[in-house]
């Protein structure tokens, strides 16, 4: 079974339950890859703060963050989020304050601060079973990827992005998709983004990443049976 981290302080050093590798725990790593954050902010000797939070349209996602996001970390780590819509903007953050948690997501090669200067990528573990490949996809598509029909230029075309300006971890997705037998884009810069992407567009491309990987965000899923569909 899987082990229980003991601490009898409170707040947070509270416990948190610690899992096994699974496709559940590599779709988490995703999420947090993709629009997540591991903020560990500590002055002096003190105890200062530490939180894992992932970030989200608050119109669009908030479905998935307030329902399968927050869910995700509960039966993971036992620990209930807290949500935080941001003041004239569409953003909503499922917050986790957790040392416990920002300690194991450090462990996990999720480094606190910032994912660009860190170059934070897929960890080592995950690249053992197709199925934590499929699931660290999942999430980072989930979060930080887009789906869409190219209208203008080819319409009945579609592709599914991923736009981020974590070199690595763009290097590392294109990786993956290769791995699992995707015919994925080159790895190409976006100037006017300062960013990297790589997608898919062929049609038989779209149907084998809705067969084998899929969204758990509704609203992505949902674009994608359509264009699916027969």
């Amino acid at each position: 079974p899987p082990m229980t981290i003991s601490n009898k302080s409170k707040g947070s050093l509270k416990d948190i339950k610690t899992p096994r590798k699974s496709s559940k725990l590599a779709e988490f790593i995703g999420i947090v890859l993709g629009d997540g954050n591991i903020h560990h902010y500590q002055r002096g000797k003190k105890v200062g703060t530490y939180m894992v939070r992932i970030a989200g349209d608050s119109n669009r996602d908030n479905q998935y963050l307030r329902g399968y996001v927050a869910n995700l970390m509960e039966e993971l780590f036992e620990l209930k989020a807290k949500f935080y819509k941001q003041k004239n903007a569409n953003e909503l953050m499922v917050i986790v304050h957790s040392r416990k948690l920002v300690d194991y997501c450090t462990r996990m090669g999720l480094k606190p601060g910032n994912k660009i200067a860190n170059q934070t990528t897929i960890p080592e573990w995950i690249w053992e079973k197709k199925s934590f490949l499929r699931a660290v996809i999942r999430g980072l598509m989930d979060t930080d990827g887009s789906i869409y029909e190219l209208k203008s230029h080819w319409p009945g075309l579609f592709q599914i992005v991923f736009d981020n300006r974590n070199l690595t971890l763009v290097k590392d997705l294109h990786r993956a998709f290769a791995s699992l037998g995707f015919i994925a884009s080159k790895v190409t810069y976006i100037k006017p983004n300062k960013s990297y992407r790589v997608y898919l567009t062929r049609k038989d491309q779209i149907r084998k990443y809705y067969k084998d990987i899929g969204f758990s965000n509704p609203r992505k899923q949902a674009v994608l049976t359509r264009m699916t569909a027969p």
